[in-house]
């Protein structure tokens, strides 16, 4: 790959820093691009393709020197610009994102620039670090625009130093096994819990439980998903060893979560495997539960995984069905036995009588297809009456329980499990108390 002939990273450093030293007053912000996903674009269309961008790039910048103090190239597809914030406008970056993907004749590939602008507030700062503070902003973007434009806040800094915070305490926790299983109940329609999906929780050094929303995207970006993963199977598999020896809770399944990750860093398949022979469990007692989102960008992996699970005696579960962009296709390939719905769908909206007759149609399309369907997120009673009525075989949320640590998952069983619960004890209603109600 061809460098081009901008300002190298030490001289725009140079330069910038007398810019500022000469008029400290004046506000300035400074602009970092990235090109996403450049490798791919070389990969698919070559090298040649990815200099002519570059060259197309710096002739916009050099035709429109007038808008930059300085302006350099930090890396083959990162560019950096110093401006008066006076000047700065996003049109000039967009004219980029623009000429550069009418270079790119496939229509299933377009340019996508991302862009990462701090405002200047101390002059003196070094340039690097104003430099780093663009590129986190870069690392905040979450829209697919081909020009997406992100301010650096402190807030994005404190984001930045919550995660490394995480990572670099993660390893010492597994190991210290700070990591807590906890389960969410999953109730048939008689109101008996008949599984359970396992959950993380993290227990911090002073008490502090996290749950996942604070660390397992975080353990994801940064590729550790897959340590948490294998050791909440194996937390859940010593479970279901002990409870195999439990006349309340041998008939209980425990649904356990893979992460996309994990199918580049573990064999899955003999992962699995391993565990329940290790703990002398059966396999259809551990469901394997994979989302929907997972499935688009590896379908062909996971269409041979799911088949080396089945053939294992494991059953397969899809997650928040209804919350991707390929569900029906999915369903054609995916030979799944139990299907999530996304809670997404039991949300009010404006029109509820068309939410209603979704899920009444996706529950009626699983049964052809030969599968059980629990519906998560439920939260009322109204909820848990309509989906019964409409066929659904589980459900799992709020209105049943919340997750609960293991050692209080047996107060939970006893109080829903009807055929153990003494008619005078106070406890929730269940789902054929319900049903009675609504006749």
């Amino acid at each position: 790959m061809v460098m081009s002939k901008l300002n190298s990273m030490n001289a725009f450093v140079e330069k910038a820093r007398d810019v500022l030293s000469s008029d400290p007053g004046r506000r300035y912000v400074l602009a970092r691009t990235n090109i996403r996903d450049f490798k791919l674009l070389n990969h698919v269309f070559g090298f040649q393709k990815g200099n002519e961008i570059l060259k197309c790039i710096e002739g916009i910048l050099n035709k429109n020197s007038d808008a930059f103090e300085v302006y350099g190239q930090l890396h083959i597809d990162q560019f950096v610009f110093l401006m008066t914030k006076e000047k700065f406008s996003t049109s000039l970056f967009r004219q980029m994102a623009s000429e550069c993907s009418g270079l790119i004749e496939s229509p299933c590939f377009r340019i996508h620039i991302q862009m990462g602008v701090y405002e200047i507030v101390d002059s003196n700062m070094e340039i690097l670090s104003m430099c780093d503070r663009a590129y986190l902003a870069i690392k905040s973007i979450k829209i697919d625009e081909p020009l997406a434009v992100a301010w650096y806040s402190d807030s994005i800094m404190e984001r930045c130093l919550y995660s490394k915070k995480i990572i670099s305490e993660f390893d010492y926790a597994l190991q210290s096994k700070r990591f807590l299983m906890y389960l969410q109940p999953q109730a048939n329609t008689k109101g008996e819990i008949m599984s359970a999906e396992a959950l993380a929780r993290w227990l911090m050094e002073d008490g502090t439980i996290l749950s996942p929303s604070h660390f397992i995207s975080i353990l994801e970006d940064s590729d550790l998903i897959w340590k948490l993963d294998l050791y909440m199977w194996e937390e859940a598999a010593k479970l279901l060893s002990k409870w195999k020896h439990d006349g309340d809770k041998k008939n209980l399944s425990i649904s356990v979560n893979i992460s996309p990750k994990d199918l580049y860093y573990l064999d899955i398949e003999k992962e699995l495997v391993d565990l329940v022979r290790k703990y002398d469990i059966s396999p259809d007692k551990m469901n394997v539960e994979i989302t929907e989102s997972s499935f688009v960008n590896n379908s062909d992996l996971y269409v041979d995984l799911i088949a080396k699970l089945h053939k294992a005696g494991f059953a397969i579960e899809i997650d928040d069905f209804g919350s991707g962009y390929s569900s029906l296709n999915l369903l054609k390939n995916i030979h799944a036995d139990i299907l999530k719905l996304d809670m997404a769908f039991l949300q009010k909206g404006e029109d509820l009588i068309r939410s209603e007759i979704i899920i009444d149609s996706v529950i009626e399309m699983a049964k052809r297809l030969d599968m059980q369907v629990i519906s998560e997120g439920v939260e009322t009673q109204e909820q848990a009456v309509f989906l019964k009525s409409n066929g659904c075989d589980f459900f799992q949320g709020f209105y049943f329980s919340r997750p609960v640590a293991v050692d209080k998952f047996d107060t939970v069983l006893k109080a829903y499990n009807l055929e153990r619960t003494n008619a005078h004890h106070k406890r929730p209603k269940s789902l054929r108390d319900l049903v009675k109600e609504a006749v």
